[in-house]
């Protein structure tokens, strides 16, 4: 993914027991934990992106996916301005590379330059921050709280 983020989850006393008590399905009861918080994550993600009205072609919400691991999830955007959102950028001067002048569409009509200057953009962090807003709340725990019990409930009973 061109820009993403980690998802860190620390585990509790009782999950931790929980965990060493069925040591021989525990390894897929963390995987299932982690696959929650993949689910649930990049729809909060969205969420926010479309709060703070960062949506003109809908392509950075379709984007946002995440990836499981055995023990990590990945929450992240392939989207090509995805990364200049999420973390803001300078402002810049823009030249022409292979022609010799830049083309500006206006109004129907078009305006040629040999360089603008981009004032820059402020960082949204919709990514980095929907994610330590959930860690920081306890909602990330819960999910893998919840994942890894309905896991172990599984993996037992079956």
């Amino acid at each position: 993914m061109a820009q993403e983020i980690n998802a860190r989850v620390e585990i509790s006393h009782e999950l931790k027991r929980l965990i060493d008590h069925n040591n021989e399905i525990a390894p897929k009861a963390i995987k299932s934990g982690m696959k929650l918080i993949t689910r649930n994550v990049p729809k909060q993600v969205r969420k926010k992106v479309r709060s703070l009205g960062l949506i003109k072609t809908g392509r950075l919400v379709k984007s946002i996916r995440g990836k499981t691991g055995k023990d990590k999830s990945v929450i992240g955007s392939q989207h090509f301005v995805g990364h200049i959102l999420e973390g803001g950028a300078k402002s810049h001067v823009i030249k022409a590379k292979k022609g010799k002048y830049l083309r500006i569409p206006i109004g129907g009509r078009s305006l040629f330059v040999r360089q603008v200057r981009h004032p820059g953009h402020k960082a949204y962090k919709f990514l980095e921050g929907t994610v330590e807003q959930m860690q920081s709340s306890g909602e990330i725990q819960s999910l893998f709280s919840q994942g890894v019990q309905q896991a172990i409930e599984e993996l037992s009973s079956g």
